[in-house]
């Protein structure tokens, strides 16, 4: 494969790690715990940067598992990978559109999507309260949908894994910010129901785009 066939892969993860990220439960609760508890912008940015960095540390961890487990895969079965490495990405897509079908939603914790994250946070009166509620909140749910993209770069070796970590890191932690700053700023004045709702099935879509490019990649490899 050539340096620049892991790019379709790399652009596939900033665009999962962006969607994953706009979700309300990534940003919401912490303007939400800013507003409670009379945060400044630089403390919210804070908390938000901590508790971002262990969504992505737990991520990692597992998608270096994942990964791990390809590259050991891909070195006994080179020649069948691309095809395996896709039918197992797309399959993870048809499952995310399964469940989207069976009304099964994106939330992180189990009540329905009015997001009673504020009220949880106004009971707390200290903020050590409030920032443990929010670094759990994130640190212990990975964004599960950019697993199987670890797995789709194990052909590139743990080069392709660093970047996609980067990736994952920059999408994450840059969309977070930026929606916590314009909600901070505009809020109540737009709606992302319609995201959470849809999330599974935006990202099985894409994650079935993801295993067909991966075959027009490894064919036009093999044919040049």
């Amino acid at each position: 494969m050539s340096d620049f066939s892991i790019l379709p892969i790399l652009i596939t993860g900033l665009f999962i790690s962006i969607l994953h990220s706009m979700l309300p439960t990534h940003w919401l609760p912490f303007v939400m715990a800013s507003r409670t508890q009379k945060w400044s912008w630089s403390k919210t940015q804070s908390i938000l940067l901590i508790a971002g960095f262990g969504h992505i540390i737990m991520t990692t961890l597992l998608g270096a598992g994942i990964f791990a487990l390809g590259l050991g895969v891909y070195h006994n079965v080179q020649k069948y990978f691309i095809a395996i490495a896709s039918v197992s990405i797309a399959s993870f897509g048809a499952y995310q559109i399964w469940q989207f079908k069976r009304g099964h939603k994106h939330t992180h914790c189990d009540h329905d999507h009015e997001h009673n994250h504020s009220a949880e946070l106004q009971i707390k009166s200290k903020d050590g309260w409030a920032i443990l509620s929010l670094l759990s909140l994130l640190t212990f749910s990975p964004c599960e949908s950019f697993l199987p993209v670890y797995l789709s770069a194990a052909g590139y070796g743990w080069q392709g894994f660093v970047l996609l970590s980067l990736v994952l890191a920059f999408g994450t932690l840059t969309t977070m910010l930026g929606f916590t700053w314009i909600s901070s700023k505009t809020m109540n004045r737009y709606d992302m129901q319609w995201l959470e709702d849809n999330e599974k099935l935006i990202v099985g879509i894409g994650l079935i785009v993801l295993a067909i490019v991966l075959v027009i990649i490894e064919s036009s490899h093999l044919l040049g």
